[in-house]
């Protein structure tokens, strides 16, 4: 293809996905919101290779700081919608990022050291709240965790002690997957320092993007990574990028008392314990073969062919947690739930994945769904006592109704 023909495609991609778009030949504002952290990538390269959007063309400023407010490195860029400012810094203790433009709105975030593998087993926790498949939607999941006096009017944690599960599937579809990311990233570390825990358990949706399934984006998610010049799952590069880091650290199942939570649900995992099935999640996603897991098959793949599909199989399985479905369609399964619960020394099971109307008891109430037709509109409430927990679902208007 000629020079003037890939520029001809180029900019026909971008109008096409809505990054620009022209009006008798001249650029005109797209109506969608990129600033702050709806836009933000930062990639582990030659330190940190920081990039960010500006709903205008504008100089873009840029500032880090240590937490005592000493500045480590101080930038500007030319005036441009599209971002970039490399520093030659490593994230060793938490530091303050101020990114936008000279008359755009500038965001704050604070960054942290690259996480461990998440813990997946907790105990003597009063109070669990419970979030479905957010799908990138950032209104009404921040709309929700106010009213449900999780978070005030500023975006902080006022949710004491108690522990907040996001069950997987932050990304797709919506128009705020990057912003949502980097809402609960920030919030982790509000609630961590209230008390109070963040839970972020892998779902399908992440897995899929991760690995190249970019079926499920939206307009303006898919538009990102053209202003940055990469792919879109190379946002979230399990190695190379600050977030793909942070969510390859995340568990795929955990346990809170006697609660086993899920994405899709739980039939047997493979592995002698949760923490076991967790470990080699973190592990498979820091290979080359999890990356092209859509772009490969088991017959042709450049990879080792059994290394492949032994990878393939546990991200992709329709029975594995990411993906089963099988306690929400079926009534007829009570066997095994029960026989995966007493495995794991469980007395129930909370599972997202498959939508619903409103948020269910199943199976005499050892099931739980939290997946809902209007994504991130309900949370579920566990409430402990010495017997057992009280069952409650809060939606977007602050009303509690309990299980029954």
């Amino acid at each position: 293809m000629q020079y003037p023909q890939r520029i001809a495609l180029l900019i026909t991609c971008l109008v096409a996905i809505g990054l620009i778009s022209f009006t008798n030949t001249k650029p005109i504002q797209n109506k969608l919101d990129y600033s702050g952290s709806n836009g933000l990538f930062i990639e582990y390269k030659d330190g940190l290779q920081i990039k960010w959007i500006t709903n205008k063309e504008d100089s873009g400023l840029i500032t880090l700081r240590t937490l005592d407010n000493t500045v480590i490195k101080k930038g500007r860029t030319s005036s441009s919608r599209s971002h970039s400012f490399n520093v030659n810094h490593t994230i060793d203790e938490p530091i303050f990022l101020e990114i936008g433009g000279e008359n755009s709105e500038k965001k704050t975030i604070k960054l942290r050291p690259k996480s461990k593998l998440e813990n997946a087993i907790y105990r003597n926790v009063d109070s669990i709240y419970v979030v479905g498949d957010v799908h990138g939607r950032y209104n009404q999941l921040t709309n929700l965790l106010h009213k449900s006096n999780l978070i005030n009017s500023d975006l902080e944690w006022i949710g004491g002690k108690a522990h907040l599960v996001f069950l997987g599937d932050l990304f797709d579809r919506g128009d705020d997957v990057t912003k949502v990311l980097w809402f609960i990233y920030e919030l982790e570390e509000k609630a961590r320092l209230k008390g109070g825990k963040v839970h972020v358990v892998l779902g399908n949706h992440e897995i899929m993007v991760m690995s190249k399934d970019l079926r499920y984006l939206s307009r303006k998610e898919a538009s990102i990574p053209f202003a940055h010049g990469v792919t879109y799952d190379y946002l979230f590069h399990p190695n190379k990028s600050l977030l793909g880091a942070w969510l390859s650290k995340k568990a795929s199942v955990i346990k809170i008392d006697n609660a086993i939570l899920a994405h899709g649900g739980v039939v047997d995992l493979g592995t002698p314990s949760i923490n076991d099935f967790n470990k080699t999640t973190t592990e498979y996603m820091q290979k080359e073969a999890f990356l092209d897991l859509m772009k490969e098959h088991a017959d042709s793949t450049k990879y080792d062919a059994n290394e492949w599909a032994t990878i393939q199989n546990h991200f992709y399985h329709p029975d594995s947690p990411f993906w089963f479905r099988g306690y929400v369609y079926q009534d007829t399964l009570a066997p095994q739930l029960n026989a995966m619960l007493r495995k794991y020394n469980a007395k129930l099971h909370v599972v997202a994945h498959t939508p619903q109307e409103t948020i269910t008891e199943r199976y005499k109430g050892k099931l739980l769904t939290t997946d809902l037709n209007d994504a991130a509109t309900e949370l579920l409430l566990l409430v402990r006592d010495k017997k057992k927990y009280h069952r409650f679902k809060i939606n977007g208007e602050g009303k509690i109704n309990e299980l029954k």
